[in-house]
């Protein structure tokens, strides 16, 4: 019987490196571990560009409205200009808008309430931090709080409405123009043509794209465009939002990395919040924001009249808007409230409804906003 001896293997035929036999694995491994690793340093260096300023509760008060039990939150939202305060000549900022952004419990609905900058308030005791003087109790624009610092501002939010403030984020101008150009621009309809000398704005009526400088303008112009008021141009700042966030949730930006990535930055760049807006809370809002449908998001003006002792400024309906406020503080749905609202994810068409043709083809009869006041005078 013959015996079979095996025959010593050939150095050629040695197993191979692991990563070989599991090459298609490998490269799995390798490209989850390199996207992992890109998008870490692009979350730590988004974080980053965002602008902390610590406000206390001690500088509050220990008389502020008590957080409610239901979870939801509010957050103040300013949009900020520097400037020359001519009290002293030093620089300073001012701000032009002044908003509460209120989220449900359950991060279904989102109201968002305007506060006109022309409101006659009574104003809180604020003390001197970091630069910035005191504030004694008076009555006066509810805007000249932000002179005082954002610390002062969101006290008397607090004092004016009841309503328990958890965090603010302060929006720059500048930053504002560079969110709009990320984003591609913004479409909007002007249903008459815009010439305001001061806002330093020219632009003819129908759909119309505007980026950063322009969209500036936009929003803060005043003088040349409807009434002349401060409403009107919370108004046009409510409409051009919410277009704003049509077009940064679209496909056009979400599906294109270098776009989103682009949008990102110019926002975190542009933002200023307090210290307990900590990378969790913000990512946490992102993605609430972003189940957001547009129809679960109502925008209000506070209700007003025009003053009798202040010409050219407002009041605030005290009944209609304490009635607003303690909804708001309660967590409590807002379908009934209609009094001094205004809806701009109604004012005219979806950006994605835009006419087809040239701005040049499109008739100012088609591009008609309808903006209602909400007979608050």
């Amino acid at each position: 019987m013959t015996e079979l001896i095996d025959e010593p293997k050939a150095a050629g035929d040695k197993p191979p490196p692991w990563w070989r036999r599991h090459n298609r694995l490998f490269w799995i491994l390798i490209s989850v571990t390199a996207a992992a690793v890109i998008l870490c340093c692009t979350y730590i260096y988004l974080i980053g560009n965002v602008r902390q300023i610590e406000v206390t509760p001690e500088y509050l008060g220990g008389a502020r409205p008590p957080k409610g039990s239901t979870g939801a939150l509010n957050i103040l939202l300013v949009g900020s200009d520097q400037q020359e305060i001519k009290n002293g000549g030093n620089a300073g900022e001012r701000t032009d808008t002044i908003m509460l952004v209120h989220l449900s419990a359950d991060r279904n609905e989102a109201a968002i309430v305007s506060f006109p900058r022309d409101s006659m308030v009574r104003l809180p005791a604020c003390r001197s931090r970091e630069g910035f003087p005191g504030q004694r109790p008076h009555v006066g624009m509810i805007n000249s709080s932000f002179n005082y610092g954002i610390g002062c501002t969101w006290k008397t939010i607090e004092s004016l409405t009841g309503i328990h403030i958890d965090h603010f984020v302060q929006l720059d101008f500048g930053g504002f123009r560079g969110i709009v150009d990320a984003i591609g621009g913004v479409d909007i309809c002007i249903p008459e043509p815009i010439q305001d000398r001061y806002a330093q704005l020219n632009v003819p009526a129908g759909w119309q794209t505007l980026h950063g400088e322009q969209a500036l303008a936009y929003v803060r112009a005043r003088h040349s465009i409807g009434d002349g008021t401060d409403i009107g141009r919370i108004q046009r700042q409510q409409y051009f939002i919410s277009a704003m966030a049509r077009k940064a949730v679209g496909r056009e930006i979400l599906l294109h990395p270098a776009r989103l990535l682009g949008l990102l930055n110019a926002a975190t760049r542009s933002f200023t919040t307090d210290a307990g807006l900590t990378p969790a809370v913000m990512r946490d809002l992102a993605l609430a924001a972003i189940r957001l449908s547009f129809d679960d998001i109502r925008f209000f003006t506070t209700p007003w009249r025009y003053s009798i002792t202040s010409p050219g400024r407002v009041e605030w309906r005290q009944g209609s808007a304490r009635k607003l406020f303690r909804l708001i503080a309660a967590d409590q749905p807002l379908t009934d409230f209609d009094v001094g609202s205004v809806e701009p994810v109604a004012l005219g068409p979806a950006v994605s409804d835009k006419p087809g043709g040239t701005t040049s083809q499109v008739q100012t009869a088609t591009c008609s906003v309808g903006v209602q006041v909400g007979a608050n005078q």
